[in-house]
């Protein structure tokens, strides 16, 4: 779709997210599917005061696990620099977390979340995205390159293992990250249900 605009030179907005430039737009949604609303002439500072003032503030305490997109955990480059603009140089530690909704607009939501292994077992490393093959891994959440953990199973009783895992559970707790995240920039996001906050 960007094709066909592929002379414009000036800003944009795409659902509700602001774009200095098309080469921008184009390197935040590559890869993304779905339907695209264009706004052209939208200024050159990104998300318009318009767009800004639309904020919806959101209450409750509904937990939601997402996964997103690589670069939300990226740090801001020159092609992509929405950490920048929207989260103080701060990407998102991990690419799969839990958490809440605290605000949204037509295009982001802003979202306080943290490491949480949710279920006995984890498909995915929470941290990069790839998918989990080792039983050890599994259990864990998180892959042996960004974990620093072997393949082999290094315990020898299941206590251990369980003990070796509710304590990277805790250690996944201490990850904490409050921020703007680009709406097309979730693949999966899971309703978790209600849940006091501390």
């Amino acid at each position: 779709m960007l094709s066909l605009i592929g002379d414009y030179k000036g800003a944009l907005e795409i659902n509700g997210i602001g774009y200095s430039n098309l080469k921008e737009a184009t390197q935040a949604l590559k890869g993304s599917s779905g339907q695209l609303t264009i706004v052209l002439n939208k200024g050159a500072t990104g998300l318009t005061h318009n767009a800004t003032s639309q904020v919806n503030k959101l209450e409750g305490s509904a937990i939601y696990k997402i996964r997103v997109r690589q670069y939300m955990t990226r740090p801001a480059s020159p092609e992509f620099d929405f950490h920048t603009k929207w989260n103080n140089d701060n990407p998102m530690p991990m690419r799969i977390m839990v958490g809440r909704k605290l605000k949204e607009t037509r295009g982001m939501v802003q979202m306080e979340l943290w490491g949480e292994i949710v279920g006995e077992l984890t498909t995915q490393c929470m941290k990069c995205g790839r998918a989990l093959n080792n039983p050890v891994s599994k259990y864990f959440g998180i892959g042996p390159e960004c974990g620093g953990h072997n393949y082999n199973n290094p315990f020898e009783t299941d206590e251990e293992l369980h003990q070796a895992v509710a304590d990277m559970q805790e250690k996944l707790k201490e990850v904490r990250w409050t921020g703007w995240i680009i709406k097309s920039a979730i693949e999966e996001e899971e309703y978790l249900g209600q849940r006091e906050l501390d």
